[in-house]
């Protein structure tokens, strides 16, 4: 992550399409990624700017399209597949995959390569998106994938982004094949798999041919990353309900009512009281006096909305603010009349150092984003399970041209969910760290050959 995928692709591509092996390039990637990094990156290097650059977003991008005059198209997941019901029932696609290939011959198109900016949004072999766009993959004669987080939970989410990329020539087309292959569950209801024992490196080995990994600590002097953990005590009654919840599922506040129906719902519940306030369910809902359901935002604590305001007067330097609900954005822009909650608008403020506290929820910012220049201060009001989520809103600071260490801080309380989020985001990352160390093997016999 920060290595500049981006550049690199652009130099091959310059090159490609300059000596005429390639026609032009469709990027997918994450929307502002797409609407904005792949833009700016082609207009700041200057061996680039020939290459005209648009989104199929936009009209201008599909006129360019149909005339074939640009070099690189660009265009987010989102819009590989639309699924809309017509009257009669049917399913109609307006994504805009359908409007540019269908039916094509790939010598009508003005590209011939597709490129897959943060590739690892593909790890879901069930991802109706991408399973739509496989229909059409033959019409490209390569297929490049970019990710700096490509295991963000284990190996199994390596299969989908494999197949993706070669049509399942290395792994096979049928996730439980891949997975009889390498890999055993580590719980009862298979929903967790890790490598069997007696496969340890066999899944690197045969990537080493497909992939070209970089890792930031082996080629650039950035500024050192640390991470402190601030220690944030609930009030005792608020633990004892913390505790209650917990335990039976099921707790009362105030004039709400809280319930898990499952454990999945359970971990979301108890991260929203450790966070401060919880949606729950109106009590005149429950117990049937006026009408409808009403979702109420119930206020348990503001243990870390303190911890945050301490945070603020000890450092005195922008920070950016990564929260989880809509609460708690809603709570901490209450509490602080500087902050302001992310907006793609406000990013050229924010690099440019006018803003002192940016709020953003890490999907809306962890992919591609240049944020390096507006601070080096990250504070984690709830944590992700996603290392994906987690590695890659870090890297939005910690990165090239970041000019001061970066600082992560994580608002936690001792003995709750929060110390099992922090196990396991680093079992995670140290599972991905591992695979990047092998598959790094391969530049180092690379640079031994040249």
């Amino acid at each position: 992550m920060g290595l500049g995928k981006t550049a690199m692709v652009l130099a091959r591509l310059s090159q490609d399409i300059a000596d005429g092996s390639c026609k032009g390039a469709l990027v997918i990637a994450p929307l502002r990624v797409s609407l904005f990094t792949w833009l700016d990156e082609v207009a700041k290097w200057h061996n680039f700017s020939w290459m005209r650059t648009v989104s199929l977003r936009t009209p201008e991008g599909m006129a360019a399209w149909s005339r074939g005059d640009a070099c690189i198209y660009t265009l987010n997941y989102e819009s590989l597949y639309i699924p809309r019901t017509a009257r009669d029932g049917t399913t109609v696609d307006h994504g805009i995959i359908r409007k540019i290939l269908h039916g094509k011959h790939p010598d009508d198109l003005p590209v011939d390569t597709i490129v897959w900016d943060e590739l690892s949004k593909a790890k879901d072999p069930k991802s109706k998106r991408i399973q739509f766009f496989r229909k059409y993959r033959s019409k490209f004669k390569r297929h490049w994938g970019l990710t700096g987080t490509p295991i963000p939970n284990s190996h199994q989410d390596l299969f989908a982004q494999i197949r993706l990329l070669d049509d399942g020539a290395m792994f096979g087309k049928h996730m439980g094949n891949f997975k009889q292959q390498y890999l055993e569950p580590i719980d009862f209801h298979e929903r967790q798999w890790r490598v069997r024992p007696e496969c340890d490196g066999m899944i690197e080995e045969k990537l080493l041919s497909y992939v070209l990994t970089l890792r930031s600590e082996d080629h650039l002097d950035i500024p050192p990353v640390t991470v402190e953990d601030i220690s944030v005590s609930l009030p005792p009654a608020v633990r004892v309900k913390y505790k209650k919840l917990e335990k039976e599922l099921i707790v009362t506040l105030a004039d709400a009512q809280v319930t898990a129906v499952n454990k999945g719902v359970l971990v979301g519940k108890l991260q929203q009281m450790l966070s401060g306030a919880v949606y729950a369910d109106s009590l005149a809902n429950i117990y049937n006096i006026g009408a409808g359901e009403v979702k109420t935002v119930t206020q348990v604590h503001d243990a870390k909305i303190k911890a945050l305001h301490k945070l603020v007067d000890r450092e005195n330097a922008p920070m950016l603010v990564v929260i989880r609900y809509i609460h708690e954005r809603e709570r901490i822009l209450a509490a602080f009349p500087q902050a302001k909650a992310f907006h793609s608008d406000l990013l050229g403020d924010w690099n440019s150092g006018k803003i002192p506290m940016l709020v953003a929820h890490p999907l809306s910012i962890s992919h591609g984003l240049n944020m390096q220049s507006g601070g080096s201060r990250i504070v984690w009001v709830t944590l992700p399970f996603s290392t994906e989520e987690y590695n890659q809103t870090n890297a939005r600071l910690a990165r090239t041209g970041q000019k001061h260490p970066t600082q992560i801080f994580r608002l936690l309380v001792d003995g709750t969910l929060d110390d099992v989020v922090v196990s396991v985001l680093e079992s995670r990352n140290s599972t991905q760290d591992n695979f990047l160390g092998v598959l790094s093997r391969n530049l180092k016999i690379l640079n031994s050959i040249t």
